[in-house]
């Protein structure tokens, strides 16, 4: 994949900075769809992702991340905004379109602590206004005073219903949390995985936190990587155990995927989870 123009949470160096105006964007991802809306840039996307949401910029084409070069070309993009991942899954497809002049960005999802020169690579690529971007995200990060007196609720989030996978703790979500008033009861988990934004942890060591008074909020991260709803947790057999625990969804896009549109959304849900007496 050398041929492939890469940049990763790195100072957008090389020379095609382009303007705003006339420029034709494919987006790959959803929170690359989402920060370039973010910053203005809606008007040059012209086609987005499969897995975007249907009721988010609904009058753009949805286009799969497997199909030929012929589909892309088509559109006539001047830039393809992509991730590793995609990359991945059609290889050969970035190579023809390149040949064919179109300048490939690939930037994979950030980390919490490299969203800020995220948004300063892709904001300088497509001449978007990510100066602006760069302050609604400190505004956001310093609007979310606790309240008085405020207890420290005890938290747990249920990333896979699968060996119940919890967040890695330098995990946006995991991040989110704190910035809400929540502390991570699986703050010692381990990553799956270098980087991995999922970590090991097992009803076990859930019941263990409950027993320890260690346990205030449980939350099911629903969307692609977990499935479950509310309905599935009382079914299971250790659900009765956590009588008193509130148990909440939250949606997987508002809690794990670097978005300065999701952040705000997320942290409003974390808050009202958190603080409400419901």
């Amino acid at each position: 994949m050398a041929r492939i123009t890469k940049i990763i949470f790195v100072l957008f160096l090389l020379n095609i900075t382009a303007p705003c105006e006339g420029v034709r964007v494919i987006s790959l991802y959803p929170g690359h769809t989402e920060n370039i809306f973010a910053m203005g840039g809606e008007k040059i996307l012209i086609a987005v992702s499969e897995n975007d949401e249907d009721n988010f910029l609904p009058e753009l084409p949805r286009i799969s991340l497997r199909a030929g070069a012929e589909k892309f070309l088509a559109l006539k993009p001047d830039f393809v905004i992509t991730r590793s991942f995609a990359e991945r899954l059609n290889p050969n497809l970035y190579e023809v379109l390149e040949r064919a002049g179109v300048k490939i960005i690939s930037l994979d999802p950030p980390k919490w602590n490299e969203f800020e020169i995220y948004l300063e690579t892709l904001g300088k690529a497509l001449g978007l206004d990510y100066e602006a971007a760069i302050k609604k995200l400190h505004d956001i990060k310093t609007s979310y005073f606790l309240p008085p007196n405020s207890y420290f609720l005890t938290v747990f989030i249920e990333a896979t219903s699968k060996e119940i996978h919890t967040c890695a703790p330098d995990s946006w979500a995991a991040n989110l949390i704190a910035l809400a008033g929540g502390i991570n009861t699986a703050k010692d988990a381990k990553p799956l995985r270098p980087g991995s934004s999922i970590a090991a942890w097992g009803v076990e060591r859930v019941l263990k936190s409950l027993e320890n008074k260690n346990l205030d909020v449980y939350i099911i991260q629903t969307g692609a990587m977990n499935r479950a709803t509310l309905d599935d947790f009382y079914k299971r057999e250790w659900s009765g155990a956590l009588k008193g625990v509130k148990v909440r969804e939250v949606p997987e896009k508002y809690l794990s995927r670097p978005s300065l549109l999701g952040l705000e959304k997320g942290l409003n849900e974390l808050r009202k989870i958190l603080w409400s007496d419901d």
